[in-house]
């Protein structure tokens, strides 16, 4: 059998993001993801987002003969990649309170999905969150209580599988009693039957699932991605499995090559390779190596890709585009006018409204890198100014993480009582930051878009930062500042 065969039939078991699109269609991979640098976030850019997705579905069945997962991480709240006005980013897990909202914002947002030409979704977290100082799960979880988490997964489940989107269960076999982010370290907890729960109570309906890079040390020394013990709490299983992205920070101290084997030997189906094609091709040329090699390797590849073709195949269908349009219509409405998105509040309401009568309050609003990246820092000025007009001293904008620097951060800004704090991140890193000036004797109130465990004297959970996030939250709002200036939603 000829090598270059081989590199055509392990890339069937990658997918990857788009670095360059020629490295794209160089091979039939499995599919490909979008993030939210890949997407025109014009008014219009949705059309641009579904020729795109037309376009590779073109090219993969001319060159290859073969259908492609076009995937996203489209979750709404804070992980979300495109947030049209007629395709919405949906709302957070967190701010679902009952069955038929969470199959509804599941419908809405698969059909937005099918539409704009995906047909894989890396959603519903089906993490338990249990732990505060957890830095990367937060408001994407439906809670802390397995029940709950189990009953709204399965709505969202439902819903994807009646609109034919692959959905996947997200991180097995539980992400959510963690307090290091996957994504710059490797996370070691305790697996219990709490976080396995909601995975095993949606077994015979979930259709795949993606690995989550943490150690469990009461079942193995390796990261699930990379444990058969792990991976085979869940078998037998039909569906398919992804790994999370291979090149995350967790798996950094193994060598790459491992990697790439372990997790197909533990139960991989869909290696998930993102960033320097470099990486990709080596991790192909290796596979391929390896399954011209022996024998056993390459009938393992065979079944994996066979495995993921039949799935392709049931997703493949004629789609009536009118009746979906039509459809996403009366949910749009439904989310705009009659879902009632809660407003979690710890604290005295009351008084919050000195913040509205105080003469020039001061708002600090702490993000990231990657938060400002993406443009959600000039959102929450414009919504801030469009609340306030003039009446605040200057918006401050604080991006560090290092304790030692707070005081030099409060001594370069000359506010006053009370403070707004608009808290973007998911973890608690600058929580400190709040209980300092909290330690100033100023009153704190917290507006929280991501992170429902910060502290203040009163804080307000909003749960994202997608316009329906944002309308939410001026809606609330409008009951402290008469005449307040309203989000248009087209």
């Amino acid at each position: 059998m000829k090598n270059i065969d081989l590199k055509n039939i392990v890339s069937r078991l990658i997918l990857i993001d788009i670095q360059d699109p020629n490295f794209l269609t160089k091979f039939p991979f499995a599919g490909y993801i979008l993030f939210y640098k890949d997407v025109d976030h014009s008014p219009n850019g949705w059309l641009k987002l579904k020729e795109m997705n037309e376009h590779y579905v073109d090219i993969f069945e001319k060159k290859f003969g073969v259908d492609v997962f076009r995937s996203v991480d489209q979750e709404g709240g804070v992980v979300f990649r495109f947030d049209y006005p007629d395709f919405p980013a949906v709302c957070s897990q967190s701010s679902i309170n009952n069955e038929s909202d969470a199959y509804l914002v599941a419908k809405f947002n698969g059909l937005i999905l099918k539409y704009l030409g995906f047909n894989l979704n890396f959603s519903p977290v089906m993490d338990v969150n249990t732990n505060n100082e957890n830095p990367i799960i937060g408001v994407r979880s439906f809670g802390n209580d397995s029940h709950k988490v189990s009953i709204f997964s399965k709505m969202y489940i439902r819903a994807y599988n009646e609109v034919n989107i692959l959905c996947t269960g997200k991180h097995f076999p539980g992400h959510g009693d963690t307090n290091v982010d996957s994504h710059l370290d490797l996370p070691v907890s305790t697996l219990t039957d709490e976080h396995l729960y909601p995975f095993i109570f949606n077994k015979s309906i979930l259709p795949s699932i993606m690995s989550a890079h943490v150690v469990y040390e009461n079942v193995d020394n390796f990261p699930a991605t990379m444990s058969k013990k792990v991976l085979d709490l869940y078998q037998p299983y039909d569906g398919l499995i992804f790994s999370d992205a291979l090149n995350m920070k967790a798996l950094k101290n193994f060598k790459w090559e491992d990697v790439l084997l372990n997790s197909l030997y533990a139960g991989i189906d869909v290696l998930l390779i993102l960033g320097d094609d470099e990486l990709k091709m080596r991790s192909i040329e290796f596979l391929a190596d390896r399954a011209e090699k022996d024998l056993q390797f390459r009938e393992l590849v065979f079944s994996k890709c066979q495995k993921i073709n039949r799935f392709l195949k049931r997703l493949k269908k004629l789609e009536n585009y009118e009746s979906i349009l039509e459809e996403l219509k009366k949910l749009k409405k439904w989310m705009f006018n009659d879902y009632e998105i809660p407003i979690i509040q710890k604290g005295n309401e009351k008084i919050f409204k000195s913040f509205f009568t105080s003469d020039l309050p001061t708002i600090f609003i702490l993000s990231s890198n990657y938060i400002k990246l993406i443009g959600i820092n000039q959102k929450i000025e414009s919504l801030l100014r469009s609340f306030f007009g003039g009446k605040f001293n200057n918006i401050n904008f604080v991006e560090i993480l290092d304790p030692n620097q707070v005081d030099n951060v409060i001594k370069s800004v000359d506010f006053k009582s009370p403070v707004l704090v608009c808290y973007l991140v998911m973890d608690n890193s600058y929580q400190f930051f709040i209980d300092k000036l909290g330690s100033l004797n100023k009153d704190v109130f917290v507006l929280s878009f991501s992170n429902p465990f910060i502290r203040g004297d009163y804080v307000v959970n909003i749960g994202g930062f997608s316009e329906v996030h944002l309308l939410n939250l001026t809606k609330w709002l409008s009951k402290f500042v008469e005449g307040i200036n309203r989000i248009e939603i087209v």
